[in-house]
């Protein structure tokens, strides 16, 4: 069947490009429908074979197949590439589909093909909007082409349209909903509250313990998110509030990093090498504009904050906390746009940690296909080498499965998790209330037996009577006990 490939599976034969990874590839066969499909492969009839040029099979995949940037941006480093497209211009400058070809190898390749700018016609888009997010469009006049792409020639973050993903709207009614029927000053704590688990969930997803003091900080950070601008800086500053002094970063890495787990002289798994410190630099760089056009995108505000974290993952700046301050994008992002504020929290790192092999999943899913072509090597002394260019491979990645499960995961937090969480703290608010008027006990050993008794179910152990209550009377312990059991139950 090879020989019936057509579209990108021809080019990427053709042209060998062996490090090109192509989804769903398209055959054209005597018998087949347009809509007849599997996972590997789609079928058209013959009728639809274009001719065996790079032009007329760029056309159908422009056409039929989804926007494959990476296999385009290989394809038009090959020689003579540039002259093909150019006589094809010539030929039929008006064309919608040379036009866009023009556009994107210029786009891609940072060149100018040898061809005369386009005076009149209709601008067409470079992305469809009904199958895409789109960004703004700025018109490039040669090729008359609306640029509405979500990213530039050096990185883009891809979405299709999916009526599946939370829209604002409909997200900010779930937040609405989830904390309905509190009252204004009982929702003050409860955000600080639910901000101060997010912080909590992050650090539980890096399975690292966080220092009081550090926490107190962090949730300052998350709280002040909207009064200033986010910068290299500022990511680097929000980075080593978390980290001890002599573990502080203070510039994207100069080492080569990787994920994985060392075994027995240093022979482990490696399950995921990011671009090599240069390209790691350069990209950050990228990313910071392409924020701009994503955030001014159609996109779903939690979508932006899907594509901005998993990028921002992907490329991996720093040699430590990457994960941590890619969830601390998708708050910034959220606040951003106006989702949720100080009145209204969305603890998501909470939520990833109760699905976190799905959320693992969803990385591996593209990082997988990454390392199928990242040629390294390990030392006696665990360093990482990465030989080659491989800066390409990171450059131009769907998220659509990102998009879509940090939406799932807002769903289940709005709907579940935070009336839960609203809940524990009314139940808190009772019993500390009812102790304190029972009990003459200074508050903080109020609020400590409160404490105690949530995180215990009831019960208070007797290593915490002879411990840090060691100064309380039992009769004391025991009624507050007993408060816990008929307050749980009258609230349920």
């Amino acid at each position: 069947m090879n020989q019936n490939k057509i579209g990108l599976a021809w080019i990427k034969e053709q042209f060998i490009l062996d490090d090109i990874k192509i989804d769903t590839e398209c055959f054209a066969a005597k018998i087949s429908s347009i809509n007849k499909e599997d996972m590997q492969c789609h079928l058209y009839p013959e009728s639809y074979r274009p001719k065996d040029t790079v032009v007329e099979q760029l056309k159908f995949a422009l056409k039929y197949e989804s926007l494959n940037l990476r296999c385009l941006s290989a394809l038009f480093k090959k020689p003579d590439i540039d002259k093909e497209i150019e006589k094809a211009l010539v030929s039929s400058p008006g064309s919608k589909y040379n036009r866009l070809i023009g556009f994107y190898y210029e786009f891609l390749t940072n060149k100018s093909l040898q061809t005369q700018k386009l005076l009149t016609g209709n601008y067409i888009d470079a992305v469809n909007k009904d199958s895409y997010y789109v960004a703004p469009s700025i018109k490039e006049q040669k090729f008359r082409v609306n640029n509405n792409l979500t990213g530039n020639g050096m990185l883009t973050m891809l979405i299709h349209r999916n009526e599946k993903l939370l829209k604002d709207d409909e997200l900010k009614l779930l937040l609405i909903e989830s904390v309905s029927g509190y009252p204004v000053e009982f929702l003050d704590r409860a955000t600080r509250y639910l901000i101060s688990k997010e912080t909590k969930s992050s650090n539980e997803i890096e399975a690292e313990s966080i220092s009081p003091n550090k926490l107190i900080k962090f949730i300052f950070a998350l709280e002040t998110i909207n009064n200033e601008e986010l910068t290299k800086e500022k990511l680097i500053d929000t980075l080593n509030i978390i980290k001890e002094k002599h573990y502080h970063e203070f510039d994207y890495r100069v080492e080569q990093n990787y994920l994985g787990d060392s075994g027995f002289n240093y022979i482990g798994s490696i399950d995921y090498v990011p671009p090599k410190p240069f390209d790691a630099h350069e990209l950050m760089d990228e990313w910071f504009l392409v924020r701009n056009k994503v955030l001014q995108s159609d996109m779903p505000s939690i979508v932006k904050a899907a594509a901005l974290s998993s990028s921002f993952v992907f490329i991996h700046p720093f040699m430590d906390g990457n994960g941590r301050i890619s969830r601390y994008i998708m708050q910034d992002t959220l606040y951003r746009m106006g989702v949720i504020d100080k009145q209204c929290s969305l603890p998501l790192s909470s939520g990833l940690l109760l699905e976190l092999k799905k959320y693992y999943d969803v990385l591996n899913e593209k990082s997988q296909k990454i390392m199928e072509y990242v040629d390294f090597h390990l030392d006696d002394n665990g360093g990482l080498t990465v030989n080659g260019d491989t800066a390409d491979l990171y450059r131009h990645l769907s998220f659509d499965s990102d998009a879509l499960f940090l939406s799932n995961i807002a769903k289940k937090v709005t709907q579940e998790l935070v009336p839960k969480e609203m809940e524990k703290l009314k139940l808190f608010d009772s019993i500390f209330q009812n102790l304190k008027e029972n009990i003459d006990l200074p508050n903080k050993d109020i609020s400590l037996i409160t404490t105690l008794l949530m995180n215990n179910k009831g019960k208070i152990s007797i290593k915490k009577r002879k411990g840090v209550l060691g100064h309380i009377h039992a009769v004391s312990l025991n009624y507050a006990e007993q408060v816990y059991e008929e307050t749980f139950y009258s609230l349920i």
